[in-house]
């Protein structure tokens, strides 16, 4: 239930009382204003509209009375407000506008709200709504997607702070089902520029591994920057644990950060605990700084471990650059290993770019030094029109000349390799396009000992064409050619050309053929290899509603044999009345391996029940078998779960207004 009241005050507030359109633009913009009668107070420079109308851009507010107070900058609107901005609107009793200070205020709002994410209409009531410094804040809120006057559920909150495009904060949420008040919540808090929420909703379930188990949440605020979740949860036969999720949140000094520290008891094996801190801040406008510690450990074992990692990001026009620092520590194993990055790149001319990266590892078991390593690359690129030049250095220095025998590394070293590419190009007034182009280098391969020079020639093709209005044609084409200064030489391909013909309005069927080898040797371990392969594979569709007819298969020309056929059948009428039956076909062993289902069904107009699994024809088994009861309960479902597989049931509540949000209870 967390995303229904997230995309329920997001929906209102943003996307409907979105009345920003009418701040401080009033003071220097044409507004239209009429009405049945207007009057003019000269002395007190005001303005009274009875039955009247203000048209701003696409906002238009009406009500039985407006009066603008021009020297304040206010406006007040009362009896029958109804604000209508790109065909939605809402109504209330009274509105108050400041359009100097951009502040405003609507008392007793109704609203009926529909959006992309609603599955017909949502029902707003709202005591009051004001936005002031950059925070809306609604007093008294009320929502519903029942649409009877007594609807079955609603959901109250006392207070909604909303900080644009950040957080929503609520105090003293309640919901209400079934005639009774289903739960309360003093605070929750969740956010709207990340998937990362608090939990709203305690857990209960059973499993055939757990038993029993219970989930309790506990948020709460220090202030409106600083806030988390307290965790609680019990397992019968896996013992219990304990979390707190700690969140830093300051905008204005663009700090974020998360603190998670996690306690396991289990009923035989040892305690463990794990904590966690993640940091990031603006440093200016163009360098941010990134950081994070984990840290895990079996209490009453010398098993600790360590994590760090640092990362501080630079980006600005003609300056890009990045350090990446990381270091991992076990106290089991007594080793630790330190990695640094760096990457710069910055504009030195017109069109031309210079690079530079260095890479650095070390690794060491304690009291015995292995291993130290540095690679580094430094490039030089100019792009002009469709081309693009590079030139590149790179190396790599074993800092403790391989005293140790812990080297991992193994690298090529270009000294050096230069590269022209062509980007893609229309061929004539086709679908197609191609591009091309050519590296070439002195290379050093470690693993091997292989010293060589080396120029590879390169050729793509892509693209689309009709032919006609029922034939589609897809072809990709990768074409490579090297020499090597030994006197080898090797051509590389792969290829694909696929074909889609429509041959009827009910019919459709669809070829693909993929091709790719190489010719020839290279001296090289690190050379790209394509792998042979020769294979045609194809497809077939019948449409006729509700009823949908596919066949896939294909063909290996090297191993000389066909690969499973899959057979689909659906009949779709609706979600709750559809049938999808899909059959694998060994044409190897010339039988039927399985055939999977899924089934949604109809009992009654209130009743529907639904089946999905795998039959295994071969073994006479039935797989992976979900069962589900459905009662349609007019605005709201509820429906009951049977999984074979972990012998477990549970129940699950939805509300139809946001269809695929569920609660589930059990599992």
């Amino acid at each position: 239930m967390r995303t229904p009241v997230r995309r329920i005050v997001w929906i209102i507030l943003f996307g409907f009382f979105a009345l920003g359109g009418l701040s401080r633009g009033w003071a220097q913009k044409a507004l239209e204003l009429t009405g049945e009668r207007l009057l003019y107070r000269v002395g007190e420079n005001e303005v009274l509209v009875y039955r009247g109308k203000v048209t701003y851009q696409d906002v238009i507010l009406e009500a039985e009375k407006i009066h603008l107070f021009l020297d304040t900058e206010e406006l007040e609107a009362e009896g029958r407000v109804v604000v209508t901005r790109k065909n939605e609107g809402l109504m209330a009793e009274k509105l108050s506008y400041n359009w100097g200070k951009d502040w405003w205020k609507f008392q007793k709002v109704r609203s009926d709200v529909t959006g992309a994410s609603i599955e017909g209409k949502l029902y707003f009531k709202g005591e009051s709504i004001e936005e002031k410094e950059k925070t809306t804040t609604i007093e008294g809120a009320r929502f519903t997607g029942c649409d009877p006057e007594e609807p079955h559920y609603y959901i109250e909150a006392k207070k909604i702070v909303i900080f644009p495009n950040r957080r929503v904060v609520i105090h003293n949420l309640s919901y209400f089902d079934f005639g009774r008040r289903l739960f309360s919540l003093g605070y929750y808090s969740f956010f709207l520029d990340r998937v990362d929420q608090l939990p709203l909703f305690p857990a209960f379930g059973y499993s055939r591994s757990a038993g029993l188990t219970l989930g309790y949440f506990y948020n709460y605020a220090i202030n409106d920057y600083s806030f988390g979740t307290v965790i609680l949860n019990w397992w019968q036969k896996n013992g219990w644990s304990i979390e707190v999720r700690h969140y830093l949140d300051n905008e204005e000094k663009g700090e974020q950060g998360k603190i998670t520290l996690y306690y396991r008891d289990y009923p035989d094996a040892s305690p463990t605990f794990i904590g966690k801190a993640e940091y990031r801040k603006k440093l200016d406008e163009f360098t941010s700084l990134s950081g994070s510690i984990d840290y895990s450990k079996t209490i009453g074992k010398v098993d600790d471990l360590y994590s760090l990692l640092l990362s501080v990001n630079r980006n600005r026009e003609g300056e890009i650059g990045k350090l990446n620092l990381s270091y991992n520590a076990s106290w089991q194993s007594e080793s630790d290993d330190l990695s640094a990055l760096l990457t710069y790149r910055r504009k030195v001319g017109k069109n031309l770019w210079g690079g530079l990266e260095l890479s650095y590892l070390e690794k060491a078991k304690w009291e015995t030094f292995e291993d130290q390593d540095l690679r580094y690359l430094f490039y030089f690129q100019q792009i002009q029109n469709k081309w693009t030049y590079t030139l590149r250095y790179y190396g790599h220095t074993d800092i403790e000349g391989d005293r140790y025998t812990g080297d991992t590394i193994q690298v090529v070293r270009k000294i050096p390799e230069f590269e022209v590419s062509r980007g893609k190009e229309r061929i004539g007034k086709s679908d197609f396009s191609y591009s091309y182009g050519a590296v070439a280098g002195y290379y050093f391969e470690e693993e091997t000992g292989v010293r060589d020079t080396r120029l590879n020639l390169y050729f793509d093709v892509t693209g689309v064409s009709r032919l006609g209005d029922n034939t589609t044609l897809k072809p990709t084409v990768h074409f490579e050619q090297n020499f090597y200064g030994n006197g080898f030489a090797r051509y590389l391909w792969s290829s694909n050309l696929g074909v889609e013909q429509k041959l009827s309005s009910n019919l459709s069927v669809s070829l693909s053929y993929d091709w790719g080898g190489y010719r020839g040797a290279t001296p090289f371990k690190f050379d790209y290899t394509t792998k042979k392969n020769s294979f045609l594979s194809g497809s077939f569709v019948y449409t006729q509603s509700p009823w949908k007819v596919t066949l896939e298969t294909g063909y290996d020309f090297l191993a000389g044999e066909f690969i499973d056929a899959v057979v689909g059948v659906a009949y779709d009428v609706s979600p709750q009345k559809r049938i999808v039956l899909k059959g694998n076909y060994d044409f190897e062993d010339t039988q039927w391996k399985g055939v999977s289902f899924s089934i949604s069904w109809p009992l009654s107009a209130e009743w529907n029940v639904g089946f999905e699994g795998v039959w295994d024809l071969q073994q006479g088994d039935l797989d992976a078998l979900r069962v589900r009861l459905t009662r349609d309960l007019h605005c709201r479902e509820i429906s009951l779960y049977y999984d074979q597989s972990g012998k477990t049931f549970w129940l699950e509540y939805g509300l139809k207004v946001f269809p695929g949000q569920k609660f589930k209870l059990g599992g």
